[in-house]
């Protein structure tokens, strides 16, 4: 199958300031690490970095859009987070936005996304009820409560994973050993046998795999996103053995919901309504439109979406 070159364009958000020189280049804030470069966002000698975030960019050749920015996203993967301990900076790239072009064709694939405000929850009677509830029982101990807290407020799929095993273990130190004679029972009891054997097994669990240095993300693992089963096993539990009614809703859409981290997005394929070749991401992101709940751009604009058939189309021939 012949190979075309696509140049690819990412954002990445990070508190590091891009400070690298090239005196050839007569720039401060460019370097390349392979094929990929790296450049701040927005920096001048006057004002010097004034976002934060970094651009990175490279062209890469092979058979489709699809396979192209795996293959980038893959080097992304590989670079990133040894940034991350050397920048000693907060640096993320996998919720941001990127443009795939391939080489003299008048279209390109935008996945778009925006910063958005997070929706607040209501908490209302059943709430209160539950908390009186809560506060006045023994049953659960108080270091379930701060495992859970501290799961809530953090970021990051394993970091989450690892709080919420803690708070589960936390559960199980204070059991009915009657009941529950080993731990795996309790967890059981919890998440239901089939779930509780899959994060809890010994040598193959996901716990121990977390804890003794594997990673985990919610791509591994058949897919399943693991945050959210054991969070929908655990507040079924209380509503069903630990209050004394259902008090808490099951139903929430993105539980855990947190001040940061809120994204919309949308992909497509776009144009250029003057037939261009040329899509730089920067550019087209000044002209999304601001309304988060609409794919597309503001009014007199450079850019705009394919119809909706010919962006299928591109997506198995582009």
């Amino acid at each position: 199958m012949s190979k075309n070159i696509y140049k690819i364009e990412h954002k990445i958000t990070t508190l590091a300031q891009n400070a690298v020189p090239d005196k050839s280049k007569n720039s401060y804030h460019i370097f390349s690490i392979g094929d990929i470069t790296f450049e701040h966002w927005n920096f001048n000698i006057r004002d010097g970095w004034l976002e934060n975030a970094w651009l990175a960019k490279s062209e890469v050749k092979n058979s489709s859009f699809l396979k192209a920015i795996n293959s980038f996203r893959k080097g992304l993967w590989k670079i990133v987070p040894r940034i991350a301990l050397i920048s000693q900076s907060y640096i993320e790239y996998h919720f941001e936005p990127f443009v795939v072009h391939k080489k003299d064709s008048d279209t390109a694939f935008f996945h778009c996304t925006k910063d958005r405000e997070s929706g607040g929850l209501m908490f209302m009677e059943n709430e209160k009820q539950a908390l009186d509830e809560m506060l006045a029982s023994a049953k659960i101990p108080d270091e379930f409560y701060y495992y859970w807290n501290d799961a809530v407020n953090t970021l990051g799929y394993s970091a989450k994973l690892l709080l919420m095993f803690s708070a589960l273990e936390a559960l199980a130190k204070k059991r009915d050993k009657k009941r529950f004679s080993k731990p795996i029972d309790l967890y059981s009891h919890i998440l239901g046998k089939r779930l509780a054997n899959k994060i809890f097994a010994q040598t193959i669990g996901l716990r121990h795999r977390l804890v003794h240095g594997e990673y985990l993300s919610p791509k591994q693992d058949g897919k399943k996103n693991y945050l959210d089963l054991i969070h929908k096993k655990v507040i079924s539990f209380f509503n069903k053995k630990v209050l004394s009614k259902p008090l808490l809703s099951e139903g929430v859409v993105s539980p855990q919901r947190h001040f940061y981290g809120a994204k919309s997005e949308w992909h497509r394929f776009i144009k250029r309504k003057d037939n261009g070749s040329i899509f730089e991401l920067k550019d087209i992101l000044n002209e999304v439109t601001d309304d988060l709940m609409i794919a597309g751009f503001r009014e007199n604009t450079k850019y705009e979406l394919v119809d909706v058939n010919t962006h299928n189309n591109l997506l198995k021939t582009y």
